[in-house]
């Protein structure tokens, strides 16, 4: 049944958020003050609508820029005028935050997309007459929408496409949905593959040969080694740090610096420096030069600093730095405590 809806505002998940027979309807790609016609989707929640037709656009309303937005889930906001997006995305964390009774300033948003974004999570399915399809999940579906290129990837990812799709087509005879963690490095690809299962040793040598073949840094299977060329590592301020295999790392280079300055300006002058789920170190090891850092994280292999603080490349006023790792600590666990003597 085709419905024809008025989109009051855009909500805080990037759809059109729009009001009939005293419920909240959403229709994602819309902007407030449009006309549109929708249909439900089918197997979704009630309150789904899917986009048929814009009838009447809002005068904020802009091409996107990439050919796949729209199919492409990754991405849900490509068709609003870079302002009133930017605005919207401030209005979030204004009205969360008093929603939770804080009272602070909120800054303007800082464009923090710089080349792009160094990491990527490719999925591979067996679709349809048995072809393979590896790309990104589509809109609110388990659905694979294959991609020939993506125009917000960091220059580094230039072959992430290319070998995700050679690394999935052996391993898609296994039978299971793959997710595969793609990440540039200054050594060139990391790539983890998730979901195989345990690997015959067959198998392990074709995609030894597909990561050399593609030059990849290194290919691992649920963290576990397959074939490393080289070091995957990238320059955290002056330490070279190793990665360890499905690290978490801010999406783009450019994001990471911003955050950490703002971190840097906040620090003052303080000597003393607690970091505590540090990961592999985008602020403990930039802080590093100029105070005594205790950098913590939950797991040893997370706290990959421990590691780069014996690459750091010298600097006459590198200060030093304690590096640490604590257990997991539930909520009913014992709290953490204050690192003494650092």
């Amino acid at each position: 049944m085709v419905e024809r809806l008025v989109i009051d505002h855009v909500g805080h998940r990037g759809d059109g958020v729009a009001f009939a027979d005293g419920q909240s309807l959403y229709v994602p790609y819309t902007l407030g003050g449009e006309t549109v016609e929708v249909a439900p989707v089918p197997g979704h929640h009630p309150d789904r609508r899917h986009l048929l037709q814009v009838e009447r656009a809002s005068p904020e309303r802009v091409t996107p820029f990439c050919p796949h937005f729209g199919t492409c889930g990754g991405c849900a906001i490509q068709h609003w005028e870079t302002e009133r997006y930017r605005a919207w995305k401030r209005d979030i964390v204004i009205e969360t935050l008093a929603q939770a009774k804080l009272a602070c300033d909120v800054y303007p948003l800082i464009d923090a997309h710089g080349l792009g974004r160094r990491r990527i999570t490719l999925h591979a399915r067996m679709g349809t007459h048995d072809v393979l399809k590896v790309g990104f999940a589509a809109a609110n579906s388990h659905d694979i929408i294959p991609v020939d290129r993506c125009p917000i990837l960091d220059p580094g990812l230039s072959g992430a496409l290319d070998a995700g799709w050679a690394v999935a087509e052996p391993l898609i005879s296994i039978g299971k949905p793959l997710d595969i963690q793609i990440t540039t490095t200054d050594s060139g690809l990391d790539i983890d593959v998730r979901g195989s299962g345990p690997l015959p040793a067959p198998m392990i040598a074709t995609l030894s040969r597909v990561a050399e073949q593609h030059r990849l840094a290194r290919l691992t299977r649920h963290g576990e080694l397959v074939l490393m060329r080289t070091p995957p590592t990238i320059t955290i301020g002056t330490a070279q740090v190793t990665l360890p295999p499905g690290s978490f790392l801010q999406a783009t280079v450019a994001g990471e610096e911003t955050l950490a300055a703002l971190v840097a300006e906040h620090c003052g002058r303080a000597k003393h420096i607690a970091d505590l789920f540090c990961g592999v170190g985008p602020f403990a090891l930039r802080l590093a030069a100029k105070a005594r850092i205790a950098a913590c994280a939950t797991t040893k292999r997370s706290c990959s600093i421990r590691r780069a603080r014996a690459r750091r490349r010298k600097s006459s006023n590198s200060r030093p730095a304690k590096f640490l790792w604590w257990l997991r600590c539930h909520a009913t666990s014992r709290p953490l405590h204050a690192t003494r003597g650092f």
